[in-house]
């Protein structure tokens, strides 16, 4: 039983990692344009459209879920590019401090 409970530990923290890399990517590929490598909002775009730092959110996982699909603003919504899983990844990546 303990070793059973070992496994999946290991395998928990490898899927974690896994996750957070392709939530990095992702939001790589679709959003430092905008919100910038490192989240922060200062790139060029980002000063113009009034963007908000998101190192210092203080929204919700499921509201920056919602944010991300449906968008708000001058942010156009994911939900016809990115998979729900997709979207919850990096929703999840952004409140963990883009860790």
């Amino acid at each position: 039983m303990k070793r059973l409970a070992l496994v999946l530990a290991v395998t928990s923290l490898f899927a974690t990692a896994a996750q957070a890399a392709d939530a990095k990517a992702t939001f790589t590929a679709k959003c430092t344009v905008c919100h910038g490598a490192d989240g922060k909002g200062q790139s060029p775009m980002a000063k113009k459209l009034g963007v908000k730092d998101l190192t210092a959110t203080k929204l919700t996982a499921a509201e920056i879920e919602t944010m991300i699909a449906k968008g708000k603003g001058k942010m156009t919504g994911f939900e016809a590019k990115l998979s729900p899983e997709e979207i919850k990844a990096v929703a999840a990546w952004v409140k963990g401090g883009m860790k």
